[in-house]
């Protein structure tokens, strides 16, 4: 749970509430997919910036700003290095369209029924409804 902002006013902790669960929800709209060229292909090609590994015995392990350095597979200080003979797959973070739209769809769905029930609450809004 979000804990209140103390100088914000009940609406505006509210929004913020949302917004958060909006951005919370943003990672959702991508994917991994499997590359079908070598890790350094992938690597010199698409330059990215996290690299899913999926070792021989079917373990992952996300290695950020990947590089291979000889035989081995190299990301951030800290990251195990591991050997490109131990690389079954690698796979790559893309944006998925449909996900990114729906989810589009969704908020300004959710946002315009939200306004018309407070609307329809207080007898009209923004001139709505107002006799």
């Amino acid at each position: 749970m979000i804990a209140p902002v103390p100088h914000l006013r009940h609406k505006e902790q509210t929004r913020l509430r949302a917004l958060i669960l909006l951005l919370a929800y943003l990672p959702a709209c991508q994917a991994w997919r499997t590359e079908t060229v070598t890790p350094q292909v992938v690597i010199e090609a698409k330059h990215p910036d996290r690299l899913r590994v999926v070792r021989a015995d079917g373990t992952k392990q996300v290695l950020h700003r990947p590089v291979v350095v000889g035989d081995t597979l190299r990301g951030s200080a800290g990251e195990p290095a591991i050997p490109l003979s131990d690389v079954q797959a690698v796979e790559t973070r893309h944006g998925d369209p449909g996900k990114s739209l729906l989810l589009g769809v969704g908020v300004v769905g959710g946002v315009l029924a939200v306004v018309v029930l407070a609307c329809r609450s207080q007898n009209g809004c923004f001139g709505w409804g107002s006799n």
